[in-house]
Formats: structure tokens, sequence, C-alpha cells
């Protein structure tokens, strides 16, 4: 009996100790497991710390003033312009020139019919004529009257009758030579003539035409003589003076021009003031012709110049930058900042906001990032921020 007791206690013994083998085992080999993935996990979050996405950036700096330079938009009008039109009626009988033609100072350009206007003269001439000798007869009689009353041989009434006659010829004959005036007037005005150089730019009769007095007949505009009219605000037209030098663009073309005036009133509507600037001569400008001014003022204003690509839309008219706030071990964390655009100038604009001097903007890559992303600075930027 002895002896299978013991043989038993013996494979239990072994049993147990295979047991406890086999759980040391199993315990060995997840220690082992859990340090190679403790040490893989700590080998991705290394690899992720050295590939942060690097971004570039820039220090802020205040500017304390604006330079831009304005651009005025205007049109081309001529120095003179006229609608020229008969002053008498008739018709016409010659046209001289036509749209588009260039005339000078003094150039017939049209012709009325004066036949009617000849003979009229010709009859006042013959009333004239007629009222100047009964004139000489009243005059004579006047004379007889005067010397017969001296001597009491004829009466007061007699005297005074022949005064009369001899003034009331005296007013015909002042009549006749204001209808003669008159009528060599309207002979004269018959024929229309350029009061001064210009080019035409409509015409509205025809030979053949009747018309009435004062009829238009021709538009003539001085295009020699041109000027600019551009409206702007009151405080910027304050900065022109009379003489001074500008240059404007037209059609693409560089046209030299002196400011001649500023108009001493605010349009209505535009809350503008014409500035008038006198044109050198040129081939390129027309009157109607849009014209440009460009020229650059400072004026004082607080805010910055940011890269424009470095702008993010924002509500309300607003936009948005990111910048970089400074973390430990050379990282940044991006957050957002609102500005409002006063300016832009080729690739940069000019903005104010929630800025502060010294501060980094990032100034490329915004569409990769996000506000609150950990990222770092280039090495060169990194460098020249420091």
């Amino acid at each position: 009996m002895g002896k299978p007791l013991e043989t038993s206690w013996r494979h239990r013994l072994q049993g147990t100790l295979m047991a406890l083998f086999m759980i040391g085992a199993t315990f060995a080999v997840v220690a082992l497991l859990t340090s190679r993935y403790s040490s893989a996990q700590l080998g991705q979050q290394q690899g992720a710390d050295n590939t942060l996405l690097q971004v570039a950036a820039q220090h802020l700096e205040q500017a304390e003033q604006l330079k831009r330079d304005v651009r005025l938009t205007g049109r081309v009008v001529a120095h003179q312009s006229v609608s020229l039109a008969f002053e008498p009626a008739g018709r016409v009988s010659s046209i001289i020139v036509d749209r588009g033609d260039a005339v000078e100072e003094g150039d017939m350009l049209a012709t009325l019919d004066t036949r009617r206007l000849e003979s009229r003269l010709a009859e006042v001439a013959a009333r004239s004529d007629e009222a100047r000798a009964s004139l000489a007869l009243a005059q004579r009689q006047e004379e007889r009257e005067a010397q017969l009353n001296q001597n009491n041989f004829a009466s007061r009434t007699a005297l005074d009758q022949a005064r009369t006659d001899r003034l009331t010829l005296q007013a015909r004959l002042a009549a006749l030579a204001a209808e003669r005036a008159s009528l060599t007037a309207d002979l004269d005005d018959s024929t229309l003539t350029a009061p001064f150089s210009g080019r035409v730019i409509e015409r509205y009769v025809s030979v053949g035409s009747l018309i009435s007095s004062g009829t238009t007949a021709f538009d003539l505009v001085d295009i020699e003589q041109l000027e600019a009219h551009l409206g702007l605000p009151a405080r910027l037209a304050a900065t022109f003076v009379p003489g001074e030098p500008v240059t404007l663009s037209v059609n693409g073309h560089t046209v030299s021009g002196k400011v001649r005036t500023r108009l001493p009133q605010v349009d209505n509507d535009s809350r503008t003031q014409t500035l008038v600037v006198s044109m050198e001569p040129s081939t390129v400008a027309v009157p109607g012709d849009l014209v440009e001014l460009r020229y650059g003022i400072t004026e004082p204003a607080r805010g910055y110049w940011v890269p424009l690509d470095a702008l993010i839309a924002a509500d309300r008219g607003l936009w948005n930058v990111l910048v970089a706030e400074p973390l430990e071990n050379d990282r940044y964390r991006v957050a957002r900042a609102s500005v409002e655009l006063l300016h832009t100038s080729g690739d940069q604009a000019f903005v104010r906001g929630t800025l502060v001097p010294g501060m980094r903007m990032i100034t490329s890559g915004t569409h990769r990032i996000l506000p609150g992303q950990i990222v770092t600075l280039s090495e060169e930027v990194a460098h020249a921020a420091h």
C-alpha cells in the first residue's frame, strides 16, 4: 500500500511543477510582448514628433503710416464745344463740311438761300432814298416857313407843321436804317462759320432743308484743347494745386497734363469734387474717353503688411490670419487672428486687427493646417525669428 501512495504523490508533484513552469513561461512571454509593444509605441511617438508639419512664418512689424497709390477715373472733355445754328430762317443752299471733318476758325460750314433777304435789302434801300428826298424837301419847306414867320407873313402853325414833317421823315429814315442793319446781319448769318478750330461731330441739316430760326445745324468740338474731369474726395482734392504737373493714362497711353482748377462744388450724389486737368495735345485721346490718374499719398494709419496669400476669408467682411504661438521644444500651436483689410498693393495687404508686434504669422501653407495644430517653424525661419 505504501508504494502506490508514494508514486501518486510523486506524479502530483511533477504536475504541480509543470503547471508552475507553464505559468512562469506565460508571464515571461507576456512581459516580453508588452515591452516590445511599448518600445514600438515610443518609436512611433518619436517618429511622429520628428514629422510635425513645418511652416514658414514672419515676425510682424507695425507700420505707423500707409503709403498707397490712388487711382482716379474720369472722362476726357473738350475745352470748347458748341452747337451751331442759323440765326435767320431759310432754306439750306449748300453744305461744305460733314461729320468728322476738321475745320479752322472762320471756315465756312453751310449757307442759306439769301435771295429773299437781298430783295428786302433792295426794297429798304429804295424806301430810304425816297425818305431822304422827302426829308430834303421838308427841310427846305421848314426853312421857308421860318423866314415867313419872322416877317409875319406866315402863321406859327404852318411853321410847326413843317418842323413835324421834317422830324417824321428823319424818324422814318432811322427806322429804315435799323431795318437795313437787321437784314444785313441776317444776310451775314446766312453763312455759318466755325467760331474756333475743331472737328465736326454731328450734322443735322441737308441741302434743301427749310429750317426755322435757331435750328441746330452742326455740333463742333475743339479736339486740340482737351481736359480731364476727375471726381475725387474733397480731402484728396485739396492736395492738388493749380499748375501741378500730373501724368494721365488714356487708352493705355501716357499723357502729360497740368492741374487747371478744382471746381468749388461737391456733387450731391457721389460726394466728390471735380478736378480739372488740362491735357497736352495728343492723338490718342478724344472727348468721351476714360482717363485715369494715379498718384501716391501717405496718410497716418497703424497696421501690418502681410502677404495676400496669408488671408483667409471670414464673416462680416473680415479676414483671418494664422499665427504661431510658441510652446516648448521649438514647437508652436496654430491660432487664428481676425483682421480688417484696409488696402492692397500687388501681392501685399495692409491690415489691422488682433495682431501685436513681434507675433509670428504663418505666411504659407495655410490651407494645410488648422487652428490648434502643433507645428514647427522651418529651420531658416525659426533662426530668423530669434
